[in-house]
């Protein structure tokens, strides 16, 4: 799909796959923001070569947390030659799995160590776009969101920190809570953090639901925020 030129949506549940995956479209070359889940890449494979994009192409894979919705395809998109981003959710991407201590043995990926491990936040630049990245915990230790312009406009990559979903994008959700780092404490600090960041995207991307579009879609930001306070706590 489509989203604007050079922002595309990959893989996710608009093609029956679980998690949302991105496509940002450089110079000289293609970011991919989550990879969505391993059972997945013949969905992104067929995408891509709809688009005519060469899988060589994708320079980076961003991923905005660890779980293997979202990264499960980060193994074989960094033998095609990508470098894999994430947060302090690197050791899941290592173990491709939760770990010995969570009872979600279902969830696997691929095992692949991450190029770059980003601790804080800060400003990327990858084959000439700026990125922001900001960390976020609370959905994971490491959750990341990702924050950019593409064209003229402003991009909110959220992962599972929240997503929005209905027919007319007013149902705001937060993400899975069975990650056994997840964190209320943490995660009402993030939403407390991304409020007074004060930014104002017009597009929000979440890693389920729909892409939102809307000049006011940092109202979105305000929903996801109440709805953390009012059912999260």
């Amino acid at each position: 799909m489509k989203i604007r030129d050079n922002l595309y949506l990959i893989s996710g549940g608009s093609y029956g796959e679980l998690g949302n995956a991105y496509l940002i479209k450089t110079k000289n070359g293609y970011i991919m923001v989550d990879s969505s889940k391993p059972e997945a890449l013949t969905t992104i494979r067929n995408n891509l070569a709809y688009w005519k994009i060469k899988e060589e192409e994708i320079t980076a894979v961003l991923l905005t947390h660890g779980h293997d919705d979202h990264a499960g395809c980060a193994a074989y998109f960094q033998n095609q030659g990508a470098k894999i981003y994430i947060g302090i959710d690197n050791e899941t991407l290592q173990n491709g799995n939760f770990g010995p201590n969570s009872p979600f043995t279902n969830h696997m990926a691929p095992p692949c160590i991450a190029d770059v491990i980003l601790k804080e936040d800060q400003i990327l630049t990858i084959d000439g776009f700026q990125i922001t990245v900001y960390c976020m915990s609370g959905h994971t230790d490491g959750t990341l969101l990702y924050y950019a312009n593409v064209n003229d406009d402003r991009v909110l990559f959220t992962g599972d920190m929240f997503f929005i979903e209905g027919e007319t994008g007013t149902d705001v959700k937060t993400g899975w809570k069975g990650d056994l780092s997840y964190s209320v404490e943490k995660s009402g600090m993030s939403f407390q953090k991304l409020w007074n960041l004060g930014i104002e995207p017009n597009i929000v991307l979440g890693g389920h639901g729909i892409p939102f579009i809307n000049k006011n879609a940092k109202e979105a930001i305000r929903s996801a925020y109440k709805y953390f306070l009012l059912n999260n706590r």
